[in-house]
């Protein structure tokens, strides 16, 4: 399979190829990975962090037993951005030698629970369902993977349904517990998620709808990641932007002012 993955690897070329989430992430991981970054007072290795993440990917790839092209695609996309050529090859080489052993996943979230801010680990769990998603189909290993790592990092229960259901929301349910990208939508199931995406059910008030938004634009808003350079800013802003959808789909259906 690793031979295999090395073929593959070599013979990639190009770009980014619309991995959305991968260039969000890629900004986190550009903007950690100098040569020290100061993440609560503490010295954050950026080695450290790559690590963390390859090995987290890791763990979400081989949930569902088969390490797919797509999501080695996918990887390999968002390494390029973070980390440029030469050090992709190297993270790449990194990531077949992780492949191999079993590491302590808990350990390693709880180190980047300590290590990072809450707006980082966000959209290291958005990373991880795209990553998940790559091939079109979220399986219940990889959904139940992620929500641990979630969990370990950190996050809370309803910010992690939030950024599960932004993928959701151009899926359809399988059998077996699994979710593939349909290619369409009803709009009561889109209405759904975008109470979801809210952390509400459909029987909250109007004024508990418009609380909901509230708090999140506020926890997601774009100014949160400032810090992390304009590109990061850019990117935060296209998940405030969902944010956004979901409130004026659920404003609109309700005929709310």
């Amino acid at each position: 399979m690793f031979r295999l993955a090395g073929i593959i690897i070599g013979a990639i070329t190009g770009g980014l190829g619309g991995a959305v989430l991968g260039y969000i992430i890629g900004m986190v991981v550009d903007s950690l990975l100098r040569p020290t970054v100061k993440v609560h007072t503490r010295v954050y290795n950026r080695q450290d962090f790559t690590e963390s993440l390859l090995i987290l990917s890791s763990a979400v790839i081989k949930a569902d037993g088969h390490f797919k092209r797509s999501e080695l695609y996918y990887l390999r996309d968002f390494l390029m951005n973070a980390l440029g050529p030469s050090r992709t090859e190297d993270a790449l080489h990194r990531l077949q030698e992780i492949m191999k052993n079993d590491y302590n996943i808990q350990s390693v979230c709880a180190t980047l629970r300590t290590e990072s801010s809450i707006h980082e680990r966000l959209l290291i769990v958005q990373y991880l369902f795209g990553l998940a998603n790559a091939d079109g189909f979220l399986h219940p290993d990889e959904i139940s993977m992620i929500r641990n790592i979630s969990m370990w990092m950190g996050v809370a229960p309803g910010d992690y349904e939030s950024i599960k259901h932004m993928f959701m929301g151009s899926t359809s349910g399988q059998a077996g517990g699994g979710y593939r990208s349909s290619g369409y939508t009803s709009k009561a199931e889109e209405l759904s998620n975008d109470y979801k995406i809210l952390e509400i059910s459909q029987d909250a008030t109007d004024d508990e709808v418009k609380k909901a938004y509230r708090a999140l634009a506020k926890k997601h808003h774009p100014d949160r990641v400032a810090h992390l350079g304009e590109e990061m800013r850019k990117a935060a802003e296209e998940k405030f932007a969902r944010l956004s959808q979901a409130y004026d789909n659920i404003r609109k259906a309700r005929g709310m002012k």
